[in-house]
């Protein structure tokens, strides 16, 4: 008989259906007196994927990289800064988004006069960690039904192409914020965030 006692202390990874891509990006604290605040990107309109969109600053993961020296590497590039400007809090939560695995962070940065590279980047801006405390964002459920190619094998399955496939619920978050609309998986990665602060994990 085998024996499977090593699985005591096995530490489990996320297995997909497909190569699970890896992110990083942070929430980035701005150094200030006064209240707390987060800073977010608009997306540029020369970025091929989602122009004009609101998000947080961040990447790939690039081969040879952690997910920490990702995260630093992204954030100077993104706010023109040097690395020496950005200290490194600590990790937050690991927000899972089809095969897309995002590390997020929270970071601080020294010095930061709002400047950003214009090719990545339309304008930042800044929201109160308290608006996020205080504010339940809106949540609606978009369903999603497998779209399958032609060549898929339908002979293989019980009930061929009559097979009751399960439909996928995804909830998809918004927050609003002056004239600025924080949605989709940046809106659940800041819900997450003051899961994680609501239970006095971060300071």
């Amino acid at each position: 008989m085998r024996d499977f006692g090593f699985l005591k202390t096995h530490i489990p990874e996320i297995i997909t259906e497909g190569d699970m891509k890896q992110y990083a990006v942070s929430l980035v604290l701005p150094d200030t007196d006064s209240e707390e605040e987060i800073l977010f990107e608009v997306r540029s309109d020369n970025i091929r994927q989602q122009p004009g969109d609101v998000c947080l600053p961040g990447g790939a993961v690039e081969p040879g990289e952690t997910p920490e020296i990702a995260v630093i590497r992204e954030i100077s590039e993104e706010l023109m800064i040097d690395v020496d400007q950005i200290e490194m809090i600590g990790p937050v939560h690991i927000f899972v988004a089809g095969l897309r695995e995002l590390h997020v962070f929270l970071c601080r940065v020294k010095g930061y006069e709002d400047t950003f590279n214009p090719e990545e980047v339309a304008e930042v801006f800044r929201v109160p960690v308290s608006f996020f405390m205080k504010t339940k964002p809106a949540a609606y459920d978009l369903k999603w039904v497998p779209k399958l190619t032609d060549d898929f094998p339908f002979d293989k399955i019980y009930g061929g192409k009559d097979y009751r496939w399960r439909e996928l619920v995804h909830r998809i978050l918004f927050y609003e914020y002056g004239n600025h609309v924080i949605w989709g998986i940046t809106a659940g990665i800041l819900s997450g965030f003051v899961k994680v602060i609501s239970a006095g994990i971060l300071p």
